[in-house]
């Protein structure tokens, strides 16, 4: 095994270095390996990881078993000595296929099997559409990956990972290490990757916010607790307007690593049409941060828009964003 096996797989959580464990000791063995896991936690990675690991090292010839055909796999088990061969959703495969591919197991042996299945071992083992003696020849080596849900305190490593891969290292600001905390992340470990690549690809500056993530990031929790339409219309058009540039300009300065103070937000306000004196501002900022809107540092670290900020300045009627 080289010292450089696995480095593709990030994470810290226990869990994850568990399957890691297991996984690196499955290369040294010729028995098929199961591996489970739910839709984009990383079952084709692993499977590729256990390829480069083995000795010699092996090719892996990737199947996709929903819609694989017997010609392809006989092609598959026939192609060369040292491959990998790996069924991807061995629980798509059709019956008729379940049956050949049991054959070629019993005829080639020699060939070391990888399958993975989004769902769990219990379903896959009570699955009415597979073979239960298909099961029970891929189960003798099983590799459960855990889910991002299961392992949130890997966000950081892995966020930060994703941007070195792309050649940057952005700052990233504590709101949104908070909301991808919240964020359920069905997609897993991929959703995440997805959600770095659009915040690299809008990226104007050194530091990743809030609204540098993909626009559903923000609407679940919006949709969920409807404050912005209830706050709404709870507002006269003055304390709209003055909520709106607020919430606009503290986005501003965020976005420029600026400290939104008092002083400077009461500066800005006289550019305008909405002159607010500091004490003003204050006043208005306590109403933000009741609301969670906002939230107020001291010194430096000045006010900063929240994603509940961020989602009811969009939900204003007649809000525009500034370009």
């Amino acid at each position: 095994m080289t010292s450089r096996s696995f480095t593709s797989i990030y994470g810290e959580h226990q869990d994850m270095k568990h399957a890691i464990h297991l996984a690196k000791h499955f290369t040294q063995n010729e028995q098929p390996v199961l591996i489970t896991g739910e839709i984009g936690t990383g079952k084709t990675l692993f499977a590729q990881e256990m390829a480069n690991a083995s000795v010699p090292r092996a090719s892996l010839t990737h199947i996709y078993c929903p819609t694989l055909d017997e010609e392809t796999l006989q092609k598959a088990f026939t192609q060369k000595k040292n491959q990998v061969l790996y069924l991807d959703e061995i629980g798509a495969l059709s019956i008729p296929m379940q049956h050949q591919l049991i054959r070629f197991l019993e005829t080639s042996p020699v060939t070391k099997i990888i399958a993975s299945s989004s769902l769990s071992l219990e379903a896959l083992r009570v699955s009415s559409t597979f073979l239960p003696e298909l099961f029970y020849r891929l189960n003798v080596l099983h590799l459960s990956i855990p889910s991002l849900a299961d392992r949130k305190t890997d966000i950081p490593a892995l966020t930060t990972s994703f941007f070195k891969e792309l050649g940057i290292q952005p700052d990233i600001d504590t709101s949104v290490w908070e909301t991808l905390q919240q964020y359920p992340f069905e997609g897993n470990v991929q959703e995440l990757k997805n959600m770095v690549h659009y915040a690299a690809a809008i990226l104007e500056g050194q530091t990743v916010f809030l609204h540098h993530l993909p626009p559903f990031v923000l609407l679940p929790q919006h949709a969920a607790t409807g404050k912005g339409k209830k706050e709404e219309h709870k507002l006269t058009l003055m304390e709209k307007q003055e909520f709106v540039f607020l919430l606009e300009a503290i986005k501003s300065l965020n976005e420029k690593g600026e400290a939104a103070s008092r002083r400077i937000l009461s500066e800005l306000s006289k550019q305008g049409d909405i002159p607010l004196t500091p004490q003003q501002v204050r006043s208005r900022l306590d109403d933000l941060e009741k609301k969670a809107y906002v939230t107020k540092g001291k010194g430096r670290a000045g006010t900063k828009i929240t994603l509940e900020g961020l989602s009811f300045l969009k939900s204003l009627d007649g809000y525009i964003p500034v370009q």
